[in-house]
């Protein structure tokens, strides 16, 4: 982290939300709980009110790329947002691990603790969840619909992400030897089904948040193992509190397609300006279209009403003038 930032923090979960940090210029702070490593890229703006988060992508091969894993921390300065980056401690565990997808261990789910720290750090900067976008593709964009599950009122900008790890391979299959140890699969995925199936997550929630999902079609693992069971899932929740935009696009570089700044940049200005997707509260919202449209069904009926009246008026005035004329 040093090499990306001059400034460091390191604090406490109980210092974060009233700390004095900087603004306008990218710091590191790294938190230490129950001996784990939490580390953060972090740029608190002093005049936008949105906050966009990166999480850590997945293939990270410790050979050749060192750890902390900052995906995407180039692109900071193309926003006027804030900006979080979270690393995933679950790379730490062991080098085998490629794709950690923040599961940590038995323990502790290393999600959760990311989640209390972005929280005290939008307290800080009193940054609200509906102006909270969480970018990701692949690992990054589970993580990213994990997130805006847990922080109600926030979005998840999403591609190509994994609704069920356990249908992944690769990584997935050294998720139990290094991170869930002395458990079966069976055990492991019972246990902690909401980590690895993000069906279950909104079902422990009892909330479905914002998402705007974009595959590939020419990607198998993505649009059959992934996006088609997500979608057949959503028809047997009953909490369906927000829209879920699913955007299917054909690009012959599979997986790993569309991951770049410049078809990122202009999807995340535009959420950010709310020109494809509205943040609202529905629940208000929807009682007042009802209404709206309950009104609009009742002038409806009286437009009708009139026009039909108009059209006898009409005819017997027909009639009087052919009457006449005859």
């Amino acid at each position: 982290m040093k090499e990306l930032v001059d400034t460091i923090f390191r604090l406490s979960m109980d210092e974060i939300s009233a700390y004095e940090f900087p603004r306008d210029e990218l710091f590191g702070l790294r938190i230490i709980e129950n001996d784990v490593k939490y580390e953060f890229l972090i740029r608190l703006s002093s005049t936008d009110e949105n906050l966009l988060c990166f999480g850590s992508s997945g293939g990270v091969n410790h050979k050749t790329r060192r750890l902390p894993n900052f995906s995407r921390h180039s692109w900071q300065n193309n926003f006027d947002s804030s900006v979080i980056y979270y690393n995933d401690p679950t790379h730490y565990l062991d080098e085998e691990i490629k794709a950690g997808w923040y599961l940590g261990t038995k323990d502790t789910w290393y999600l959760s603790i990311i989640v209390e720290v972005i929280r005290k750090i939008m307290e800080n900067a009193n940054i609200k969840a509906e102006n909270t976008l969480f970018y990701g593709t692949s690992v990054g964009g589970t993580v990213s619909v994990q997130l805006a599950t847990l922080i109600k009122d926030s979005t998840a900008l999403a591609g190509n992400f994994q609704s069920f790890i356990n249908h992944f391979g690769g990584s997935y299959n050294l998720i139990s030897e290094y991170c869930f140890k002395g458990m079966s699969e069976e055990e492991m995925l019972e246990k902690y089904d909401y980590r690895f199936n993000v069906l279950k997550l909104f079902e422990r929630e009892k909330y479905i948040p914002p998402i705007i999902y974009f595959v590939n079609s020419y990607s198998k693992k993505d649009l059959i193992k992934q996006c088609l069971p997500f979608m057949e899932g959503l028809y047997n929740l009953p909490y369906f509190n927000n829209d879920i935009e699913i955007i299917l696009y054909g690009d012959k570089k599979g997986h790993a397609a569309r991951v770049g700044l410049e078809e990122a940049l202009p999807l995340i200005k535009l959420v950010f300006e709310r020109k494809i997707y509205k943040y609202y509260d529905t629940g208000y919202l929807q009682s007042k279209k009802i209404k709206e449209l309950e009104e609009g069904n009742s002038n409806s009926k009286k437009i009708k009403k009139n026009i039909k009246n108009s059209s006898k008026n009409l005819k017997k005035l027909i009639k009087k003038v052919k009457r006449k004329l005859l």
